[in-house]
């Protein structure tokens, strides 16, 4: 399953209200009474109830945000899905301030009352930091032939007064007395007997007594960090780039997390990407495609193509130019530029401009026009009496 905030599209700085707006309507638009019988949306549904779920409730969003959704797997609807479409209702009805009628999913199982996260590991396993994604816009001619960029993302960095531990001291840090270390905790509710993380160390096994004042004994601070990108000659937009070990760092030597650049390629003014074609309208006069000529076009290559245009060329026609257009980004080969010809009305005529049109009208025939020639054949054709 995707990272939550990618599922609901929102930055994971976003507020509260934010992440409200965006389930809404995400919501709204996979609800099953709009899409019945389609079980992609369905599912769709269920993972966005199961998103909003995690960020709506801030403990929740704090342990997702530092140690990924394997935390709160002691909690049904979080890192495990909602096992019903009845509980992703529930959270539909209750974003809505419809009324869910029972007690959330979350509240049931102890994931609202300080268990925030959970499993056989609890907190004490390696876990990998946290990944981010970034947005970065390259021009067309940046996206032809590749570029370097530099971002500036923040990121948690191990904290380098405690070296990571959280505490000022190693006398610092000590055994949990709630669940003598282990991490876990059971409780004994009616007829279910559950196991789940300490309240107390959440899930940790220890509790820090002298924190760190650097990084208040979280271990990690945020930090500014300059990353140069390469980006490749032939990306286009909706591409990404994966950064491994660009991201958040790890917990309790976890991997650090990984950084994902997604393209945006901007528009040109004269070119358009078809593929890894290049196409070009290039306007002609009308006595230009009578008479045919030859033409320079501009290329991004920073090399001028010479193209001969035959007499006779109608509106429309493509001339290809082979190897002038974008490379393959995995490497394959190039694609080309396409000419397409554009034949200008001419406006604004003087009387004299007039006259000859005229009289070249009056000298035209159908060997002259064989287009119009055919359509006028089958226009009889079509009205003729059988």
């Amino acid at each position: 399953m995707a990272d939550y905030y990618e599922i609901l599209e929102v930055a994971r700085g976003a507020t509260p209200e934010e992440i409200k707006k965006a389930y809404r309507k995400k919501a709204v638009q996979y609800h099953p009474d709009k899409n019945p019988g389609d079980a992609d949306a369905e599912k769709r549904f269920k993972e966005i109830s199961e998103a909003y779920e995690v960020l709506s409730d801030e403990k929740k969003r704090q342990v997702y945000d530092r140690y990924g959704k394997e935390a709160l797997q002691g909690a049904a609807g979080g890192g495990q899905g909602f096992s019903s479409m009845d509980e992703a209702l529930r959270t539909f009805m209750g974003a809505f301030g419809m009324g869910g009628g029972g007690e959330s999913i979350f509240d049931f199982f102890g994931g609202g009352n300080g268990a925030e996260f959970g499993g056989r590991e609890g907190g004490r396993g390696a876990r990998q930091g946290a990944s981010k994604r970034v947005n970065i816009n390259v021009s067309f001619e940046e996206a032809v032939k590749g570029v370097d960029k530099e971002l500036v993302i923040s990121n948690y960095a191990n904290c380098n007064v405690c070296n990571g531990k959280g505490s000022s001291s190693s006398q610092g840090i000590k055994t949990c007395s709630e669940c003598k270390g282990r991490g876990q905790v059971f409780e004994q509710r009616g007829f279910f007997s559950m196991t789940m993380a300490c309240p107390k160390c959440h899930g940790e096994g220890k509790v820090i007594t002298d924190p760190c004042k650097n990084c208040k004994g979280q271990g990690a601070v945020k930090e500014k960090q300059h990353i140069k990108v390469h980006i490749p000659a032939g990306v286009d937009s909706g591409m990404r780039l994966k950064m491994s070990g660009y991201g958040d760092v790890g917990q309790h030597g976890g991997p650090t997390g990984d950084l994902y650049v997604f393209i945006n390629v901007e528009p040109h003014e004269i070119f358009e990407r078809e593929g890894n074609d290049i196409l070009l309208d290039l306007p002609i006069s009308f006595a230009e495609a009578a008479l045919g000529c030859k033409k320079e076009v501009p290329s991004l290559t920073n090399r001028a193509c010479r193209i001969t245009i035959p007499e006779g060329t109608q509106n429309g026609k493509i001339f290809r130019v082979k190897g002038e257009g974008f490379p393959n980004v995995h490497g394959h080969g190039k694609g080309d530029l396409l000419v397409r010809i554009f034949v200008e009305t001419p406006t604004r005529l003087s009387e004299r401009q007039k006259e000859l049109l005229q009289e070249f009208s009056e000298l035209e025939g159908p060997n002259n026009l064989p287009k119009r020639k055919g359509f006028l054949d089958k226009i009889k054709e079509f009205f003729s009496p059988n």
